[in-house]
């Protein structure tokens, strides 16, 4: 088995395992449609091994989570580094099992990978406090990004370490607060509002 292969298991079989029980029936992976909807120039074929695992609730845990797998290949590396390959995933958490989580994170995954490879622009890749627009209903049309509270900000796989970067769902009224503010500022008040960082169609703006 390959540095690559070993490191990929360690974080599926073992760290995810670990933090989310159970990540079910398999992985819902990145299609050429989703970098197409983006107008993506080309496509690395890497890049649709990646995908998110959706893992129902546990004794621990009363929510969904949805975790993104593939960022954190270590691709270039034969040893260890600080971080491996991107050094993140992204997470979201919802009360009920919804397969739109698994879309929202697939799309931004693909967004991120676009970035990291320098695709869309001189921008940096996706980092905790971003806002990116993503209309999920009418009431909540951006994804914020914040370090989560109920699992670990990050793990450690033999490659690297990697950071957790977990996806909330916000309001028009919320952004504005964001923007005047700040991301943890906003996270603190849904926080305190609604008891976690849950992602709904139908949350009430908590500003």
């Amino acid at each position: 088995m390959s540095f690559l292969e070993e490191c990929w298991e360690e974080r599926e079989e073992k760290a995810y395992k670990q933090i989310f029980g159970d990540t079910g029936l398999g992985i819902y992976p990145l299609s050429t449609e989703i970098f197409n909807r983006m107008n993506a120039d080309a496509v690395d074929p890497r890049w649709l091994t990646h995908g998110v695992f959706k893992c129902p609730p546990t004794e621990n845990r009363k929510t969904w989570a949805y975790i993104t797998s593939g960022m954190s290949n270590p691709w270039e590396a034969e040893s260890p580094e600080d971080y491996s390959g991107q050094g993140v995933e992204f997470l979201m958490e919802t009360n009920e099992e919804e397969m739109w989580a698994v879309e929202v994170l697939q799309t931004l995954m693909a967004y991120n990978l676009l970035l990291f490879a320098g695709k869309i622009g001189d921008y940096p890749p996706l980092d905790y406090g971003n806002r990116v627009p993503l209309t999920l209903s009418a009431g909540i049309k951006t994804m914020m990004f914040t370090q989560p509270i109920n699992f670990p900000k990050s793990f450690s796989i033999k490659s690297g370490r990697v950071d957790l970067l977990q996806v909330v769902g916000i309001t028009p009224a919320e952004l504005e607060f964001a923007k005047k503010a700040s991301s943890d500022e906003l996270k603190e008040l849904i926080v305190t509002n609604t008891g976690g960082l849950f992602t709904s169609k139908d949350r009430v703006s908590v500003v």
